[in-house]
């Protein structure tokens, strides 16, 4: 039939094939090779290991806080340094808000380890450590990122779930992923003013929100997903589906991962003075506005040449500004 005909693929040329049985062979020894860097990778994190330990004791040692106040944080020695660092991160910095900041501060350590020692390519766990605090009961918040081994070819690692072991157990009124905000109240009269004064709670961007959730390839789309944000990971011209999407979602998660555990895990304390981080495009901004500036008075000078009686055109380049922030504004919402 020539149905058949046209799905039936056409057989490979020998030299192909021969081609192919070296590329295999050169696969194999990639192979052989990726687990000797395992294996050296696992003995040398062992090595690695005492000098985070070292930091935490030196962070917690609450005779080297400031204040009374400062003894009851996450690290007393310094206090709010796991908040500057993740504020510090490109990665982690848009994440926090200000609301997070006050919980933040009650992080004694983050760390790092493997799903499994023997597999390092089915994934690894980031940990947060906390102290007693007022927002909620949990010791430790763990993310899980479930991943598949690296493309033969590309060595892209492809990231099937990301996995939040254990809710956030928030104490009353201290859930920072929520906010009140005053119903709204139709009508007048008498019923507005019973209404008068009752709120409702509301979802707000938080990074107990946004970093601590779970996302898994098939799942549908979580409703507190920014979906604006969300479709800017897409190109501009393709829409996508849910599938799409989550592809996108999950592929963002496994490289805010690798920046966590790789760069600023290891290296908190340049993530907290900030002098890890990138230096801001500023003065790249100032030369392109130079130039623009210089192509602009060029694009006059031929103006005036042109028609001298013509008057210079006015305005000038718009300013770059910041995106506006996500979710409740501090006017909308009121903090529990």
């Amino acid at each position: 039939k020539p149905e058949e005909k046209a799905e039936e693929e056409p057989e490979e040329p020998k030299i192909v094939k021969d081609l192919k049985e070296i590329d295999d062979k050169y696969l194999a020894l990639e192979r052989e090779y990726e687990k000797a860097v395992q294996a050296l990778q696992k003995k040398y994190t062992e090595k690695q290991q005492p000098f985070l330990d070292q930091r935490k004791q030196i962070l917690v040692n609450k005779e080297k806080a400031e204040s009374d106040e400062d003894k009851t944080l996450g690290t007393p020695a310094v206090s709010g340094f796991w908040r500057e660092a993740l504020k510090h991160h490109p990665a982690t910095q848009d994440h926090v808000e200000e609301w997070d900041e006050p919980v933040l501060d009650y992080c004694c350590d983050i760390t790092k380890a493997f799903l499994d020692d023997n597999d390092f390519d089915k994934g690894f766990k980031i940990s947060f450590h906390f102290v007693e605090n007022p927002y909620f009961t949990n010791e430790v918040i763990t993310k899980e990122y479930h991943t598949d081994p690296p493309e033969p070819y590309t060595g892209d690692i492809n990231c099937k779930e990301v996995k939040v072991i254990g809710e956030i157990d928030w104490k009353p009124e201290k859930n920072v992923t929520v906010c009140k905000v005053a119903k709204k109240v139709k009508g007048g009269g008498a019923k507005k003013a019973k209404q008068k004064g009752k709120e409702k709670e509301e979802a707000r961007d938080s990074f107990f929100r946004n970093f601590f959730r779970n996302l898994k390839v098939g799942m549908p789309i979580p409703d507190d997903v920014n979906l604006e944000e969300a479709q800017a990971l897409m190109d501009e011209d393709d829409e996508g589906d849910d599938e799409q999407m989550m592809e996108l979602l999950l592929e963002n998660e496994i490289e805010i991962g690798h920046c966590v555990r790789d760069q600023l895990i290891p290296y908190a304390v340049r993530w907290y003075t900030g002098e890890a981080a990138p230096e801001d495009d500023d003065d790249f901004d100032e030369d392109e506005e130079e130039d623009d500036d210089d192509d602009d008075e060029e694009d006059d000078d031929d103006d005036d040449d042109d028609d001298d009686d013509e008057p210079p055109a006015k305005g000038g380049k718009a300013s770059k500004k910041k995106g506006a922030g996500k979710g409740k504004s501090a006017e909308e919402c009121k903090q529990q």
